[in-house]
């Protein structure tokens, strides 16, 4: 967002240099070009050129405090539009005031401030304070759809990146050789456990396939991952540990699918590689003033990699869905402390997430 900002900054900037520089041609021109005209061309560019930057001052001083309108929202069109005209009435009166001021400085004969042709001569600066105020707002007008259209873009990017590392899973070899594999084991140990781990595998599928939306409830999610870990856990047995302190005030949030998941599979993928037996996995989620949800494991962080099987997500993937749901109103973190892997998302101020479209 901050480049977006600069970069309009420098855009309106070089737009506004741009028009003053033409401006600042045509009047001197028109001055020079004038029949009757006897002044002396020094004191005509001169006084041109006062004016200009008189202008440009104004003009300047004028763009930074609607900017700071815009960015809180003080003004809406609507309202803008009706006071368009006023608005403009008095930038031109200041820039106007302003050249004069400066005018007197250098020694130029003016009018008196205030005189009725002083008011007069101000209408010669309305018009390119409205042409000014139209570029301004042409200009942000074009950035801000630009940028809406690149962010809807990279949002479907990353959730059919999301959707592609779901569908890794559905066709990931060592995912459901071993799952099967087990099955198949169980089927002829314990046909019960057996009937379990597929009443979870067909779950986990389901979550995948069945989804219509980015935006899922955290209870889906949560269901999902209760899914994963029971096969895993019938799966490792007694080398793998989980336990869950869900907060049930949260399972009605809306969050962006496949967004915690892939963390919890992370904590079996790598905590199964550094991490003493049992594996412990806590998965917590607690709802005070903000919303904290934290996958940890026991052992140690590894750097994520893109492995040929596909089952790291990309913790960078995460984050950027995050940015485009919650604005900036989330932390995303992965630690390590006293042999703990910590991997927590904290969004604050919880609302209604933006949809990804």
């Amino acid at each position: 967002m901050k480049v977006r900002l600069s970069e309009k900054n420098l855009l309106l900037e070089v737009a506004k240099l741009a028009g003053f520089v033409i401006w600042y041609l045509l009047i001197a021109l028109s001055w020079v070009l004038s029949p009757k005209e006897t002044t002396p061309l020094r004191e005509i560019l001169l006084t041109r050129l006062i004016q200009t930057v008189a202008g440009y001052i104004i003009i300047t001083i004028y763009y930074m405090i609607f900017n700071r309108f815009d960015k809180r929202e003080l003004l809406s069109k609507r309202l803008f539009i009706v006071l368009l005209l006023p608005i403009c009435c008095i930038v031109a009166f200041f820039w106007n005031f302003l050249s004069h001021v400066i005018g007197k400085i250098f020694g130029f004969e003016t009018y008196d401030f205030f005189s009725l042709y002083f008011f007069i001569s101000t209408l010669f600066y309305l018009l390119p304070t409205l042409a000014f105020t139209g570029a301004y707002y042409g200009i942000s007008y074009w950035l801000n759809f630009n940028y809406q259209r690149d962010k809807a873009q990279l949002a479907t990017n990353l959730a059919n990146e999301a959707q592609l590392q779901m569908l890794r899973y559905q066709i990931n070899p060592h995912f459901l050789f071993n799952a099967l594999n087990t099955i198949r084991m169980m089927v002829e140990e314990d046909k019960d456990v057996a009937r379990k781990m597929i009443t979870e595998l067909a779950g986990f599928f389901r979550y995948s396939l069945s989804r219509k939306d980015e935006i899922v409830t955290f209870k889906n999610e949560i269901s999902a991952i209760k899914n994963y870990l029971e096969i895993q856990k019938i799966r490792f047995e007694e080398k793998l540990v989980i336990s869950y302190d869900i907060d049930e005030r949260l399972n009605s949030m809306k969050l962006p699918f496949f967004i915690v998941l892939p963390l919890v599979e992370n904590a079996v993928k790598y905590g199964l590689q550094t991490s003493k037996i049992p594996l412990t996995i806590k998965i917590s989620a607690k709802l005070n003033s903000d919303i904290e949800i934290s996958v940890q494991n026991t052992g140690k962080l590894v750097p994520p990699k893109v492995s040929e099987e596909g089952t790291n997500t990309g913790t960078e993937n995460i984050r950027k869905r995050l940015e485009l749901c919650y604005a900036g109103n989330f932390s995303f973190l992965l630690s390590e402390k006293d042999s703990w892997v910590t991997a927590q998302i904290l969004i604050k101020n919880p609302v209604k997430p933006h949809t990804e479209k």
